[in-house]
């Protein structure tokens, strides 16, 4: 659980007519409630912390969101049939997990006979390879994803 489904449990127990609310998931509990006047009518929401939670909160303040501008994406520079590997029986170029350079290649594409290394413009760790061996790309189409 990150710190937006919490915000979102919050914004829909405010939103609804419950006055209490106690959840516990993996050792950490929080427990919400609201004083209500009359039914569907809040006043305002109380957060109990307890240790666990102060120790939650702050591990979810410290954790960076991956947005766009840390992702970036390999895409491929023209149509045709891309490969990961040299050959059937050779070992893909790039494997997730594995860290890569500026022009290290991560591919191939095959266009009217003609084999086209594809390179990196970028370094970055593999969180996927996006196009399937053998699959048919679009010009633009990520291949490779990077953190």
């Amino acid at each position: 659980m990150d710190i937006n489904d919490i915000y979102g449990l919050i914004d829909k127990f405010d939103a609804s007519s419950c006055g209490e609310l106690k959840l516990e998931l993996s050792g950490a509990s929080l427990e919400l409630k609201k004083s209500v006047l009359e039914a569907g009518h809040n006043t305002g929401v109380t957060v109990k912390k307890n240790n666990v939670q102060e120790n939650l909160q702050e591990e979810v303040e410290n954790v960076q969101p991956q947005t766009p501008s840390t992702i970036k994406e390999i895409k491929a520079p023209l149509v045709g049939t891309f490969y990961t590997a040299a050959g059937p029986d050779d070992e893909p170029f790039v494997k997730i997990g594995q860290s890569i350079h500026a022009g290290d290649v991560i591919g191939i594409i095959e266009a009217m006979k003609l084999m086209n290394e594809v390179t990196a413009d970028c370094d970055g760790v593999v969180k996927e390879v996006a196009a399937e061996n053998g699959a048919m790309v679009e010009y633009g189409q990520p291949l490779v994803i990077l953190n």
